[in-house]
């Protein structure tokens, strides 16, 4: 499972093991069924497009590196069958398909030459073909090749996002095409801005013969109705949001303010409405001035600070990476609290047993750094956003992120600030049952803000910031409560990496900054974890080394150990904790297994600078198995410490 592009939202990547078998029966139902219900110019089948699909598969049959010339035979195995697929699909009369390439805002000299292979040899007569991409500007050389192209009659495009304006200004646009311009931010819930929008639009006109106004991708990033939100149409903001029906709605908007203007005059008051509001709130600006390069520092090198953290805990210490299984009794506690039906009080008595439970079973199973479960946590985000001034919540405001996984994302309306501690009552609870080091747990800026729905005002860095400023101060309660390990976690600091790598390095200066700032004030006796998962490290090594962490656990139980050597090959030097087992398969590890998981760990690192942990955490999955699991890690981790006798 990955991320798509630069979002949250996951796929599973599909595996080519030498054998394709395609049926496309139930997709051609639903296009029948689209026809019969809407007609056939309104019934328009979206298709991935090949290149794509070829991109970003994986090879049963290679495990390290990029096989370019297997990359390019399956992609010619591809060909047929989408030849195939496109043909019965223009055969039931539809008069446009659309075919999403993705990998258009990817960088990669080796893509074009996939494009060129794919079109128009794939394409079929009948239909107009909508190219359609998203997330970034495609590149000036993807551009050149996508309006050369004439079979394509369609090229859609994102205008939110990267200088797709600018590619147009420079290389034009084809009259004989229609150009689909992504105008509404699909990615974001604030509603268009006139003073925005409208200078793109004027000089689209310039250059474009026929443009059609649409969202910059797909609306599933965004929630459906902003009506459904009661509380928050009465909010300062409630006036420049907008959810998927909204952003219809602004579509055939926008397309009357090519002529007209003034159909976007109560934006425009709106906006003003709520730019004065904010200004008026207060600001986090004045603290953020007053920074200096120290505050961005350890006091000390990891190498001087680290004889100093945990002392007596053994070789090869082991621990969980946060979360412990979220029962039904656990969200019915949080239900009845939600319905007035449990005070207060009475719902943190309760969530203390839980605290106690987890407690008492890690020391029964005997873990050397303990957690205390997250029992009264949603989410990874909403929970510390719910806690931070500056934030609104939906009620309905639900957002596709796997499968039937969904989450509600926060919604950034003014500057972030933490008015109170936010962990500090469940860490002081856990620390008390046990004298082992209990880990404070927090979610670091970087993902708060990718996992949020942030304003648009002001940048995605300065939002970062002010984020990082409320862990820090949440980062130094802890402390002043006892505690001497916190783990800041940033599974989102590669997903939102730009694809372009003229953009990658300004992203990840900030993004490392941000986590600094966040991490830096603590004491060199704590040390600092941090958690990723879900990332294809390989191309921001550097940025993770500078997060300075003293531990990094890593997803890698189903890697073969490439992201340890990518690590090892850049000079990592600090600890790390590569997971021993995937907790998202409800297979229990055998001791075997996770003692050859640990033996392979140890070809690539010195056992001094190992932590033994699962590759996640362990919310979703069940008392029994993360139990067996935990119990079987530890009696493994004591087998291989016997056995390289340090």
């Amino acid at each position: 499972m990955k991320k798509w592009v630069t979002s949250n939202y996951h796929y599973m990547v599909p595996e080519f093991d030498n054998m394709i078998s395609a049926d496309f029966s139930d997709f051609l139902h639903l296009v029948k069924r689209g026809i019969q219900k809407l007609g056939k110019d309104c019934a328009t089948p979206v298709v991935v497009g090949p290149v794509t699909m070829a991109y970003l598969t994986q090879f049963a049959s290679f495990s390290t590196g990029f096989d370019q010339e297997q990359r390019r035979k399956y992609l010619q195995e591809l060909i047929p069958i989408y030849q195939s697929l496109l043909r019965e699909v223009a055969g039931l009369g539809v008069s446009e398909i659309q075919i999403h390439e993705a990998a258009l805002v990817l960088e990669d000299k080796e893509l074009l030459t996939l494009f060129k292979t794919a079109y128009p040899a794939i394409l079929p007569q009948g239909p107009a073909i909508n190219l359609v991409s998203f997330m970034e500007d495609v590149g000036k050389d993807h551009y050149q090749w996508l309006i050369s192209v004439p079979q394509v009659s369609v090229i859609s495009l994102d205008f939110t996002r990267g200088d797709t304006l600018e590619l147009i200004e420079k290389f034009g646009f084809p009259k004989d095409k229609t150009l689909g311009a992504g105008l509404i931010d699909s990615r974001s819930v604030w509603s268009i801005n006139p003073e925005t929008v409208l200078p793109i639009l004027e000089q689209l006109a310039k250059h474009v013969t026929t443009i059609r106004i649409q969202p910059s991708g797909s609306l599933q990033y965004v929630p459906w109705d902003l009506s459904c939100e009661k509380e928050i149409l009465l909010h300062p903001a409630g006036r420049v949001l907008a959810f998927a029906v909204q952003k219809l709605e602004e579509i055939v908007l926008l397309s009357k303010a090519a002529s007209d203007t003034a159909v976007l005059n109560e934006h425009a008051t709106a906006w003003k409405s709520y730019s004065e509001v904010v200004a008026n709130k207060g600001t986090v600006k004045e603290r953020f001035n007053k920074l200096t390069e120290k505050d961005f520092c350890r006091s000390e090198s990891f190498k001087d600070r680290r004889p100093k953290q945990l002392k007596g805990l053994p070789v090869l210490p082991t621990t969980t990476i946060g979360s412990f299984p979220q029962t039904k009794a656990i969200r019915k506690l949080r239900s009845q609290r939600l319905k007035g039906e449990l005070s207060e009080g009475a719902y943190e008595a309760a969530i203390d047993l839980e605290i106690a439970r987890a407690i008492g079973i890690q020391e029964a199973l005997g873990l050397d750094i303990l957690v205390h479960g997250e029992s009264e946590r949603t989410d990874m985000v909403e929970f510390f956003a719910q806690k931070m001034d500056g934030m609104l919540f939906t009620t309905n405001g639900w957002v596709q992120s796997f499968g039937s996984r969904c989450v509600r994302p926060p919604i950034f309306w003014a500057d972030i600030s933490r008015p109170t501690p936010m962990t500090t009552r469940e860490f002081k609870v856990a620390q008390s049952l046990t004298d082992k080091p209990v880990k404070g747990m927090l979610t670091g800026p970087v993902t708060i803000l990718n996992w949020s729905f942030p304003r648009i005002d002001i940048s995605r860095e300065e939002q970062a910031m002010q984020i990082a400023l409320c862990i820090r101060d949440e980062i130094e309660d802890l402390e002043k409560a006892g505690c001497t390990v916190v783990q800041v976690d940033e599974p989102a600091l590669r997903e939102a990496m730009p694809p372009h790598a003229a953009k990658k390095n300004e992203y990840l200066d900030w993004a490392v900054n941000s986590f600094r700032l966040a991490t830096a004030n603590a004491r060199s006796e704590t040390q600092i974890h941090t958690h990723m998962c879900y990332c294809e490290f390989q191309d921001c090594m550097d940025a993770i080394d500078k997060l300075d962490t003293d531990v990094n656990s890593i997803e890698n139980a189903r890697n073969d150990n490439r992201t340890l050597m990518a690590f090892k090959n850049i000079g990592y030097t600090k600890d790390l904790g590569p997971g021993t087992y995937d907790i998202h398969s409800p297979v229990v590890p055998t001791v075997e297994f996770i003692t050859q998981k640990l033996k392979s760990f140890l070809e690539c690192m010195e056992p001094q600078s190992l932590v033994v942990n699962p590759d996640c955490g362990l919310k979703t999955r069940s008392w029994a198995e993360s139990i067996g699991a935990l119990k079987n890690m530890v009696e493994a981790t004591e087998k291989v410490r016997a056995e390289i006798k340090v």
